[in-house]
């Protein structure tokens, strides 16, 4: 099997598993999914406002318990952090945004082991173009 061989595949898998770069936001208001802090969470596909962008809104109490709300946000919201009272008590909000439409369906957490499985297959490939001299 050659090298550029070995290179197709690794970039049909990242294909396949949604590595790649994902395409530009779409013009007109986003659809985003919508969900409380109640559990479990059943997002509802929703339609945002023009200046909105979709989130998820991790929230994080002194006891160290964990909240998160999906939503429509302000674009101008998301780099803040914010608070929020939920059961009588006190979160400190973390908002994470994203341009595409129903792009918060996964939580941060759940990002990173795609962002390592990258990361490897990078590796690997470069160790591909490379001659394969870090597999010998």
């Amino acid at each position: 099997m050659g090298t550029a061989s070995i290179f197709l595949g690794l970039l049909f898998l990242c294909g396949a598993l949604g590595l790649t770069t994902p395409p530009p936001p779409t013009r007109g208001r986003l659809r985003c999914y919508t969900c409380s802090f109640a559990k479990p969470c059943y997002p509802v596909p929703t339609e945002c406002q023009e200046d909105e962008a979709c989130g998820i809104s991790i929230g994080t109490s002194e006891q160290n318990e964990i909240i998160e709300r999906k939503g429509c946000l302000p674009r101008a919201q998301c780099p803040l952090q914010g608070h929020a009272t939920y059961w009588s008590r006190s979160y400190t909000l973390r908002h994470h945004c994203c341009e595409q439409d129903l792009c918060n369906t996964a939580t941060t957490l759940q990002r990173l082991p795609k962002t390592l499985l990258t990361t490897l297959l990078l590796l690997l490939a470069t160790s591909f173009t490379w001659g394969g001299r870090l597999l010998h």
